[in-house]
């Protein structure tokens, strides 16, 4: 007959499994940060671009389209 100490142990998670949801959370936040940073670069680049624009209109000079991409027609790639 097993005492009630002997089922309790087996309750309780061994430092292994503790080990592994530790990893587990760190590399989940590992993504997250990587994906925010990835994201803050791709705005980052996009505010630059779009402030040399602003700043070629604000000039008012008349060869700003060498900075904006042309629109490309639909279905074509």
């Amino acid at each position: 007959m097993s005492s009630q100490y002997e089922e309790e142990e087996y309750l309780e998670p061994n430092e292994e499994e503790l080990e592994a949801a530790a990893r587990r959370r760190k590399l989940i936040v590992l993504g997250i940060m990587a994906a925010l940073v990835i994201a803050g670069v791709v705005l980052v680049n996009k505010l630059r671009v779009v402030s040399q624009l602003q700043d070629c209109l604000m000039t008012r000079a008349t060869n700003c389209n060498d900075l904006v991409e042309p629109p490309k027609p639909v279905g074509v790639r």
